[in-house]
């Protein structure tokens, strides 16, 4: 899989953020496409630092988008520079398949049981977006990180020493349940992604997975992560939706993002395809909001907002 973007798509995206970044574009003679190598010289030589940071996509209820969100904005980032690491953790293994049909040979349980090194288990979908996969093997996943005596804060963390320094993100696609695996994660990251949909068991399950990431603070007052809630799977068309979003807009120390995810028949074709978004030449609700994820995930967006001020 190549990842690249359309010069069209690129010279409307950096108008925004880079006073100079135009005029470097038409000194540049542009290919048809442009690779991620390139654009991440673009960006540094505009003074931009990519991000490293750890992020996790988590929340209680399933069918929140938790993966869809994973899957595309990891393709988003990777296509724009950054050095991505997707790991699949749900033993669904939807984002895993969504690159391929074949079972993968290791799974992250096998380095957690040490029968492989965690560089053995990564598979390259792209030299800028590589992939842990996942398979119903990780199923014993919690029994086996349930038995470690391992220090919590730190398991994560040297567990992903040895590869660490190969991304600018990490990002993680969790099961929709609260366990010790999800427990482990949520110590190990810097940003935790809730995705919820405007509906009354999607929110009560929102509310759940914030609730435990406060009790997680209070274990850990060191703890610094953000929390963001991003709303999923808007339709305007139903005036629930508009009641939620409006209602819940205080959620204590999480920060509701300022955008929505639209719904967008674009998800459906992209995941039946096994496709991303951005794989789709023709505009859509789907590749503009994604989009906008990444680049708040990159941090771009502050870079927008001070540009303009």
């Amino acid at each position: 899989m190549a990842i690249t973007v359309p010069p069209s798509e690129v010279e409307s995206f950096f108008g925004g953020f880079f006073p100079s970044i135009q005029s470097e574009l038409g000194n540049i003679k542009l290919p048809k496409d442009l690779s991620p190598p390139l654009l991440r010289k673009i960006f540094q030589e505009q003074g931009y630092t990519y991000p490293r940071k750890n992020i996790i996509f988590h929340c209680l209820k399933g069918g929140a988008a938790k993966t869809t969100l994973a899957y595309n904005v990891s393709f988003r980032l990777a296509q724009l520079g950054c050095r991505i690491l997707l790991v699949d953790l749900d033993k669904q293994a939807n984002a895993t398949y969504s690159f391929t049909t074949e079972k993968p040979k290791h799974v992250f349980v096998d380095v957690v049981l040490n029968k492989c090194k965690v560089s053995e288990a990564i598979t390259a979908v792209d030299s800028f977006l590589h992939l842990l996969p996942s398979s119903l093997d990780n199923a014993r996943l919690e029994m086996e990180l349930l038995g470690r005596r391992e220090n919590p804060r730190l398991f994560y963390r040297n567990l992903f020493a040895p590869v660490r320094d190969n991304y600018d993100l990490v990002i993680f696609d969790l099961p929709p349940d609260l366990s010790h695996n999800t427990y482990l994660s949520s110590l190990f990251a810097d940003i935790i992604c809730v995705p919820t949909t405007p509906d009354e068991y999607s929110v009560y399950g929102m509310k759940l997975t914030l609730s435990s990431l406060e009790d997680l603070k209070k274990e850990y007052p060191d703890l610094n992560h953000e929390v963001l809630v991003v709303w999923t799977k808007y339709d305007g068309r139903e005036k629930s939706a508009s009641r939620y979003i409006t209602d819940l807009q205080d959620l204590g120390s999480a920060r509701v993002m300022p955008f929505i995810i639209r719904s967008d028949i674009t998800f459906k074709h992209a995941q039946a395809q096994g496709k991303s978004v951005f794989d789709f030449k023709r505009k859509s609700n789907a590749k503009e909001d994604m989009d906008i994820l990444a680049r708040e995930l990159m941090g771009l967006n502050d870079l927008n907002k001070a540009g303009t001020t």
